[in-house]
Order: C-alpha cells, then structure tokens, then sequence
C-alpha cells in the first residue's frame, strides 16, 4: 500500500513521486531517524559498554559527521520544493557548503508555499540549516565535550517530534523499511498450526528483520558508490537500536511462552543469541574507533564487515524462524541476492582451493612446474574471483602476489611459498564457512581439473 498522495503530501513537485521507494522523502527519513539514534550515546560502537567513557571523551569527530548528515538532510527537505535533481551517486554535492550556502532550490516559487506540505518541509529545511549551523559554531572550538553533544540531540529531537516535515519524511521512511517483507512470511503468521497468540508476535519479529535489513541496503549502496563512510555511523547506531529493541521483544516472547511449542522455543532462543553474538563482535570491535580513522582502505574494510555479518545474522535469523514452519523456505526463496552470493562463493572457494593446490606442487616441484605456470593462475585469481573476497583480505593477498612474482631463486622462493601456502589454507577455511555455503557440499577438485 502506498503512502496516500492527499493534499498533504503534495509540493511545488507536482510532476515527481517523491515519496517512492529510494526517492528524497524516504532518504529524508532515513537521515532523520539515524540522527536520532546517533544521538543516544549507548548505540555508539565501544570497546567497553560496561565503563562509562564518554565523560571524557572529546565529540568533535561525531559532531563532524553530524554536520555532514545535516547538510545531506537540508538539501533533500529544499529538494522537496522542486523536481529532485540529485544525482544517483551523489551523497554529498558540495563537502564546502555550509548552513549560510544552502537555500531553496532556484525553481522554488513563494506562491508554493500557499501549500500546507511545502510550508512543512519549508520549515524543516530551515530548522535543519539552524542546527547545522550551531555544529559549524561548535566545531570552531578545540574540543567538544559530552554535555554540549547531548544538548543539540535534546534541542534538534524535540524540534523534529513537532515538525510535520520531519513527521512525514519519516513515516514514509518507516512504510518502505518493510517493503521487502515477503509474503511468503506474513502467511506464515496465519497459518493453522501457530498458536494464535503467537501469531502477530511473530509478525513483528518478520517485521523488524525485514526493516533491519532495509536499513543495512542503505550502507550496501554507499560501499558500492564508494561514498564517505564514516556517516554511516548514524545508519549503524539506528541498526543497533532496532535490534536491541527486536532482541528484547523476543526475550518478552520467551518469557510468556507457556505452551509454545520447544521448536519454536528453541529457534528464537537461537535468534537472539545470534544476534547478541554479531552486534557484540560489530559494535564493541569492527566499528570501534571508525570515526577516527584516517585510512580510506580501513574505514571501507570495516564498514563493509561491519555490514555483511549484520545481514548474513539477521537474514539467517528469517530463515531460521521460517524454516520451523515451513523447511522449503530457504535463503534462495526469501532473498533475491542470495543465488549472487552462493554463486560467487562457490566460485571463490573452488578458485582458492585449486591455487593452494597449485601453490602447494610448486613448492615441492619447481623444476617440473616453474613458477611462471603460478604467476598466470595468480593473475586470473587477481582479475576474477578475488574480488568475491572480503576488502580487508585484499591487501594480504596482493602482496603474496607480488612477493611470489619478485622472488628469485629457490631460496627466496621456498618461504614465500610456504608461508602465501599457509594464508591461503585459512582463507580457504574461513570461506568455506560462509553461512550461505552451509548446504554446499565441496568437491574438492584435483589441480588437473582446472581450466583457468
């Protein structure tokens, strides 16, 4: 059901849908309900949850990336006063604007503002400019402590619980977050042999994973646009918020479960502490400290662990769940993308196995099988498949590669192949329990197999 097209929601964009899915409004929503959460201090990646630090800690760096957001927001709340002409891989037009640069769009007429919507984002735009402009104040000062950081939330979240603008963008946003929730899913709420009175709980925990998920396709799309990364941070906070709310939910399930079936008992007693297990290892190792990386490759390997062990945790969980119903609901029926990866593990697996192989006949036969034979296979593997590999293992593997490439002789060459051996067994191990090959049986194929 789409959102209603009244009176209410119409601007001076009369030609454009700009609340359909990916469209301003709900990218508007988004931003707003991330800074939201980014404002909670405890959905902020730590080391230590359980030590109270943010005393003392300095908020430049959060308040930076605040006032990046912010600017991103303005921009689409002017948008919403005429056609939406951002470009599709253009988070940030201008890294200089400030809030005194940006203004409504020049195609913006007064007479528009006759209209009840455009008055609202009107006046979001400019609430949003106002707080912008208060972060560029506070970034003019040497540090930024705890108690001035909390005070803008307060200040800006209060605005926006009374801003009809904000309201709007955000109820959009909160309709499309569940759009990908199958249908295939919501029969199962309904179907004779669940209890009853479990039926709409389970509804809310498809719901939420589904709305979970949509959110995390967001920062999917900024690793693939290579786009700044470190304002993901508000998407993860506004992630992390939404599953703890999903987890205690689940724990209130379990706890009036009487005569619930041990099953479904079990499986969500699983879900949950999956999920503690993978926002654990997200929040409290690969997002610590992000905000103050300086290394672009880093901050792209981390955010994109970050993500993919969120998704593969919380699309796992559906599948899980949905199998105790219904065991023909696997990830290939519930998620588009699922064929893509298995199709691409499966290559990058069989792929590292047969160049351990060949690695490994090459330290043990050099002069029947001369190193140029693993030079060529490296550079297919280089130009293929290794680009399935997670970015962190990219950098380990060129380097063997051009280790192996500049070595000269058996004596330098022996080590280097001993120990690139060694790597590639591990990397080996650590795709193969890749949770979307769990039903993939290897065939370990013999080197002579290979055609590459």
């Amino acid at each position: 059901m789409e959102p209603a097209k009244t009176s209410e929601f119409k601007t001076a964009n009369e030609g454009q849908d700009i609340f359909r899915n990916n469209g301003p409004a709900h990218e508007l929503g988004l931003w707003l309900r991330a800074l939201g959460s980014f404002f909670e201090v405890r959905n902020h990646p730590t080391s230590n949850p359980d030590q109270p630090e943010a005393l003392a800690r300095d908020w430049t760096v959060e308040t930076r990336i605040t006032r990046r957001v912010l600017l991103r927001a303005t921009q689409l709340s002017y948008s919403l006063l005429s056609p939406y002409t951002a470009q599709e891989d253009a988070l940030y037009e201008a890294e200089e604007n400030s809030a005194q640069s940006i203004s409504p769009p020049e195609t913006f007429h007064a007479e528009a503002l006759a209209n009840a919507a455009a008055r609202s984002y009107m006046t979001l735009a400019e609430a949003l400019k106002d707080t912008l402009g208060v972060c560029e104040s506070l970034l003019e000062k040497p540090t930024i402590d705890l108690h001035t950081w909390v005070s803008m939330g307060k200040i800006l979240t209060r605005q926006l619980d009374q801003l009809e603008g904000a309201k709007s963008a955000m109820r959009t946003e909160q309709h499309y977050s569940t759009e990908n929730l199958q249908d295939s899913l919501v029969a199962i709420t309904r179907r004779a042999d669940v209890p009853a009175s479990f039926g709409p709980d389970l509804l809310i925990i498809f719901t939420e994973l589904a709305r979970l998920l949509r959110r995390l396709e967001f920062i999917e799309s900024l690793l693939k646009r290579d786009q700044p990364l470190k304002q993901t941070l508000p998407l993860f906070a506004l992630v992390y918020e939404g599953a703890r709310w999903l987890m205690e939910f689940i724990e209130a399930c379990l706890a009036r479960a009487e005569g619930l079936d041990q099953k479904i008992f079990d499986e969500l007693d699983v879900t949950n502490y999956a999920m503690l297990m993978e926002l654990r290892r997200v929040y409290t190792q690969e997002l610590v400290s992000l905000s103050s990386m300086r290394q672009a490759p880093t901050i792209y390997a981390r955010v994109e662990t970050a993500y993919g062990l969120l998704n593969n945790c919380f699309q796992q969980s559906t599948t899980g769940l949905a199998q105790v119903f219904d065991p023909t609901l696997d990830g290939a029926r519930l998620f588009d993308t699922f064929h893509i990866k298995l199709e691409q593990s499966m290559a990058l697996r069989r792929d590292l196995w047969l160049l351990l192989q060949l690695v490994k006949r090459a330290e043990k036969e050099r002069d029947q099988h001369p190193v140029s034979q693993l030079v060529a296979r490296l550079d297919t593997f280089r130009n293929g498949s290794m680009r399935y590999l997670m970015y962190k293992d990219w950098d380990a593997c060129e380097r063997f590669m051009e280790e192996v490439s500049a070595a000269r002789g058996a004596i330098e060459l022996t080590p280097v192949l001993h120990r690139f051996g060694a790597y590639l067994e591990t990397l080996f191990n650590q795709v193969n329990l890749r949770s979307v090959l769990a039903s993939s049986a290897f065939d370990y194929p013999a080197l002579e197999d290979s055609h590459n």
